[in-house]
Order: C-alpha cells, then sequence, then structure tokens
C-alpha cells in the first residue's frame, strides 16, 4: 500500500491518500511517528495499528455526538462522515453505539411523536422522521401506537388554546392568521376548521 498524497487540511490534521483508493485522516504526529510521505509504502501492521486508532477515534467522537443529543442512525452516519471519518470507520462506531443501545431509531420515533404530536400534524410529523432517515414500516408502527387514544383535532384545539382566551371575541382576520399558522405546521384546513367549530359550539366547556 503506497501513499499516492498527502493533504494539509489544518495545522493538527492531514489526509493522507493511499494507491487503493482509501483516505486516512491523521494527525500530523502520526503522520510523522509512521514515516508518513509521498511515494513511500505503508507497512502492513503501521496500517493496521492506524486502522485501529481511527475506529476507537470514531467510537469516541459518536459517543461524544450522543452525550449532547439523541440521533437516529443516518444523523449519527452524517456527523461522523463530515468528521472525516471512512465508511469502515462509521460503520465499526455505528455497531458499537449501537450494541449498547445508544441509538435506536424505535425509540427515538417514539420519542419524538409523543413530544411533537401536539403541536404539529401527522403528516408534518412523518415528514420529519423520514427526513432523519427512519424507514417507513417503523415510523408506521410507531405513529400508530403514539397516537392509538389521540385525536388530531384535539391537538388543533390546544393549539388554539394557547394562542387565545377568549374565542368569542375573536377578530375574523385574527382567526383567518391562526387558522393559517396552524396549517403551516401540517394540519389540513378542514381539521383545523373542525377544531375551531367545536370550541366555538362547546364554549363553555372547551375554555
Amino acid at each position: 500500500m503506497v501513499v499516492t498524497a498527502i493533504e494539509v487540511i489544518d495545522k493538527k490534521k492531514k489526509k493522507i491518500t493511499l494507491d487503493s483508493g482509501s483516505s486516512l485522516f491523521l494527525y500530523n504526529s502520526e503522520v510523522r511517528k509512521f514515516h508518513l510521505s509521498e511515494g513511500n509504502e505503508v507497512d502492513p501492521s503501521d496500517y493496521e495499528e492506524l486502522i485501529a486508532a481511527l475506529n476507537k477515534r470514531a467510537k469516541l467522537k459518536a459517543m461524544d455526538l450522543l452525550k449532547r443529543s439523541d440521533k437516529t442512525e443516518q444523523e449519527l452516519r452524517t456527523k461522523l462522515k463530515k468528521s472525516n471519518f471512512s465508511d469502515d470507520a462509521v460503520n465499526v462506531a455505528v455497531d458499537y453505539v449501537m450494541s449498547y443501545g445508544y441509538i435506536d431509531d424505535e425509540r427515538y420515533a417514539s420519542n419524538y411523536i409523543r413530544t411533537k404530536k401536539h403541536s404539529k400534524s401527522k403528516r408534518a410529523i412523518e415528514f420529519d422522521l423520514s427526513s432523519k432517515g427512519i424507514d417507513r414500516e417503523t415510523i408506521s408502527y410507531c405513529m400508530d401506537e403514539e397516537f392509538k387514544y389521540e385525536d388530531e383535532t384535539e391537538a388543533i384545539k390546544k393549539q388554539i388554546r394557547k394562542k387565545v382566551n377568549n374565542l368569542e371575541c375573536l377578530e375574523d382576520d385574527k382567526k383567518q392568521k391562526l387558522i393559517a399558522s396552524i396549517c403551516r405546521k401540517g394540519f389540513s384546513y378542514e381539521k383545523v376548521k373542525t377544531a375551531f367549530r367545536e370550541l366555538e359550539e362547546n364554549f363553555d366547556e372547551e375554555f
């Protein structure tokens, strides 16, 4: 395995490209330690040591990222790739944290739905989870479980109550603006209208 190029990334790191097409992002101290230079061959035992170090580094980075906030598998992979870890190192790190249950897309989806179901529509929540890389089957299962005893109209009513103290005194232009703002959260216009109608018809009980 021969070094074909060495590129400076910043003051501390360099990108080492090998004739295999793979790249290693190493600290300057590592480049010096293993005497890496363009045109020189990398000793197989040195290469194994470097890969082991990078895999360990990827695991530590993954743990650090998850300490800051829960993430889906796709989000974690994206973050690690942005930190210049190879696909192999990313796979090692993801497998490591998954083995300890530190990432679990089903758990993430359930928690997200539980947090957002009173402020976003089902459609908006499904879109969010899909964009985070969670598969349709997991989303569908979690949605069914979390909304099993929930009525989306009730979620809309909660949004209205947050904004309005006295629905009977709400002017038409302000009402239309409120309807539009709730619809922008992904709720259908018809369901928003239904929620308003039920609140108006049962004003004394609903407020």
